[in-house]
């Protein structure tokens, strides 16, 4: 045990403990990544039964034509056409009461919907090459990515469809389908539908931009919304926990026309030019979670580092189990925090839990350096490392250089506090200052 009493065998020693804490911290970083997948779990299984991610397009209509195929055989082929102009006001309004699977928290919205669309048909009839168009056998198509959200649908005039809207076979995605009326006049010059689409939904609602010109506006009472797929809004503002976007998106800015045949644009192409708002929850608790963790390494490294220069300068030997003892209470504390943060919240639960490690740190240190005075002053010291973890944690923007900073800040203190140390014999004299030679 002699080489261990040495401060190079006692330096290894502490290494040894800190790698050997690390085993339980990657199980612990394992943990948070189930629990998060379990919360993604919950997120699908209200989503199956209240509406998920909902994407809504349209109006749009499908015309059945005859086309004679190579071998003489005609073949009838829905012809898809996008109106000329569609306006969209919609209003997102996320529920006080969250639904709840256990002990996870899933926010869940309705939005009313209001598509307005203009329509030239007849000039865009009069430059198909087609044999016979079917217009009396004419539909028109509302594409809704999860058409168990839908609330009701109605139409600003009845005597346009001849039946109540059912699911849509055929189109690229989702969609709700109705017939139009054989006396609706779709055909003959400009016609404007008007249709109100009440959903329901969770994490996001986007549009899909099918028409020549769409226009979205979209207001919802959500304090954190993301822009960041598709389109970016040309306008935004957000303000007490309420947010306004306008979108305006041509058709020369997607891939695809502003007609095509059935099977002729793929499913995965129209959704690509999906955009809207996603309800961003900016650092939830997994997340803060999985960063403690990314973060225990060093800290538990740094902690340890502390008590072994504090053991050196005061000239009171601990012993390697006194290590591996105060590393795994330091490990056992991420464990703490996730079990209490998903019942009372990461703010409170990271709080109770660095508060119940620095006290017992500082209890067990007072007696091991049989002085309450370095209890106190350990439990202080653990406070603000804790302290400077949340800091990390919580900042989204400001983490990189608060860490670095901080970092520089124990290696700068470290080096100074042992610049006179003599690491030959740590309980001998400091090294004096040797004068320079003339």
């Amino acid at each position: 045990m002699k080489f261990v009493s040495t401060a190079l065998g006692k330096a290894l020693v502490v290494a040894l403990v800190a790698l050997l804490v690390m085993i339980p911290i990657q199980m612990l970083r394992s943990l948070v990544v189930e629990r998060a997948q379990m919360r993604e779990q919950a997120v699908e299984s209200v989503s199956r039964g209240w509406g998920g991610r909902q994407s809504v397009g349209g109006p749009l209509l499908a015309i059945p034509m005859d086309f004679t195929s190579d071998n003489g055989r005609v073949v009838v082929r829905d012809h898809y056409l996008l109106p000329e102009a569609l306006t969209v006001e919609s209003e997102l309004k996320v529920l006080d009461d969250r639904r709840k699977l256990g002990v996870y928290e899933v926010p869940v919205y309705t939005a009313r919907i209001r598509l307005v669309a203009t329509f030239d048909v007849a000039a865009k009839l009069a430059a198909l090459g087609a044999e016979r168009i079917h217009i009396d056998r004419a539909r028109l198509i509302i594409p809704v990515s999860d058409v168990r959200g839908v609330r009701d649908v109605k139409l600003s005039s009845d005597a346009l469809v001849s039946g109540a809207f059912e699911p849509q076979q055929g189109f690229p995605l989702a969609a709700l389908g109705a017939a139009l009326r054989t006396d609706s006049g779709i055909d003959r010059g400009q016609q404007t539908i008007d249709v109100t689409l009440d959903v329901a939904g969770t994490d996001a609602l986007s549009f899909l931009p099918l028409a020549r010109s769409t226009s979205v506006q979209l207001d919802g009472n959500w304090a954190d919304p993301g822009f960041a797929r598709g389109f970016l809004p040309v306008e935004r503002s957000i303000t007490h926990g309420k947010f306004r976007a306008h979108w305006q998106v041509l058709d020369l800015n997607r891939s695809y026309g502003s007609h095509w045949f059935q099977d002729a644009v793929p499913a995965e192409t129209l959704q690509e030019s999906a955009f809207g708002v996603d309800l961003v929850q900016p650092v939830d608790l997994y997340q803060q979670a999985e960063r403690s963790v990314k973060y225990a390494g060093l800290f538990i490294a740094l902690s340890l580092l502390t008590l072994f220069l504090w053991e050196h300068l005061s000239r009171h030997p601990l012993h390697p189990i006194q290590y591996g003892l105060m590393g795994l209470a330091m490990s056992v504390f991420y464990l703490l925090l996730l079990a209490l943060a998903e019942q009372i919240g990461f703010t409170y639960a990271y709080v109770v839990a660095a508060l119940a490690l620095c006290a017992l740190l500082g209890i067990y240190l007072a007696g091991a350096f049989r002085s309450s005075r370095a209890g106190g002053g350990s439990t202080i010291a653990f406070g603000g490392t804790y302290a400077l973890l949340y800091l990390l944690v919580t900042s989204e923007d400001y983490a990189l250089l608060a860490g670095s900073l901080a970092l520089f800040a124990v290696l700068a203190t470290v080096m100074v506090v042992t610049r006179r140390l003599n690491w030959y014999e740590p309980g001998a004299n400091p090294v004096e200052d040797v004068p320079a030679s003339r």
